[in-house]
């Protein structure tokens, strides 16, 4: 039989009151129910945990003194959890935690959560980057408050919203022909060397529109990482196809780079915001409310190639 924290605070109640009647008068209940919560929480532990007399009431025994204390202290640490859940809730503290799967999030997600950070000081951050399929389940399983990531195969149970449509665009080293271009057929790739990026999601959506083209593309390199494909690209190994663009113009390595508009426009990614569907905590809704902010303004719209950039 488990015991309902009912039936321990009447246990407690009527230990420290030292009578059922007067504790059933502090819980507004009948004097039965109070009696009745005794009664299972000795049946449960099997020990004669108080004495009653007509007279004196009830007063623990040694063992009921022993048990009482710990009846106590868990109803305090209950009491505890209910009062930090509730702040969880309603107030600017406590841990967020961010999955995202976006290449150049680097780019943006800094001027989303720094306002947050600033102005209140009891949240901790922590931002992991993941691919789609991670990203996902690690909210559905609890490891994120919120996610970001691409509109592919959103799984049941996550309430998302659009935050960017990015076409993508072709990256070449400032010095190579194509960057003098205004636009670039995906025709045009036929002979070039490709570096491609090499992840969940858009390294699929890359080669379908390749093949679409009528182009069978030549990979000479790939990674995991956008900063390394920019590093390859600019370094002159091949050109490649990203989407979203970082607002620096070199690599790492310090090389300069460019990025042309694909021509015919091929179907954009969809960078999305997710969360569980369940009414989140507020530090949860003053960040989607920060990321709607920041993805209105001229800021997240530099992020899209609609003209060449050198």
């Amino acid at each position: 039989m488990r015991l309902s924290l009912k039936a321990l605070s009447y246990f407690l109640t009527a230990a420290e009151r030292g009578g059922i009647a007067r504790a059933a008068e502090d819980l507004h209940v009948a004097p039965s129910a109070v009696a009745a919560a005794i009664d299972q929480v000795e049946q449960v532990f099997a020990l004669k945990l108080v004495t009653r007399t007509r007279a004196k009431g009830i007063r623990p025994t040694a063992t009921g003194q022993i048990l009482l204390g710990k009846v106590r202290h868990l109803l305090e640490e209950y009491d505890n959890l209910i009062a930090e859940g509730g702040e969880l809730r309603t107030a600017l503290s406590g841990p967020l935690r961010v999955g995202y799967y976006a290449p150049v999030a680097p780019a943006f997600l800094p001027a989303v959560v720094a306002p947050l950070i600033a102005d209140n000081p009891a949240v901790s951050l922590r931002l992991v980057e993941c691919d789609n399929e991670t990203a996902q389940g690690g909210l559905l399983n609890g490891d994120f408050d919120v996610i970001l990531f691409v509109a592919e195969n959103v799984k049941p149970g996550i309430a998302y919203e659009s935050l960017l449509r990015v076409p993508p665009y072709l990256l070449t080293a400032r010095d190579h022909p194509l960057a003098r271009r205004r636009s670039v057929a995906v025709a045009d790739l036929a002979d070039e060397p490709l570096v491609l990026l090499d992840r969940p999601v858009v390294g699929e959506y890359y080669r379908s529109i390749l093949e679409q083209g009528g182009v069978s593309p030549r990979v000479v390199a790939s990674a995991t990482t956008t900063e390394m494909v920019r590093s390859l690209v600019g370094r002159g190994l091949g050109c490649a196809l990203l989407n979203m663009r970082p607002l620096a113009g070199e690599s790492y390595a310090g090389d300069r780079l460019a990025g042309i508009p694909i021509r015919p426009q091929a179907k954009p990614l969809q960078l999305v915001l997710g969360h569980l569907q369940e009414n989140p905590r507020r530090l949860v809704r003053a960040f989607v409310e920060q990321c709607r902010l920041s993805f209105a303004g001229e800021a997240a719209r530099a992020l899209i190639v609609t003209s060449p950039f050198r």
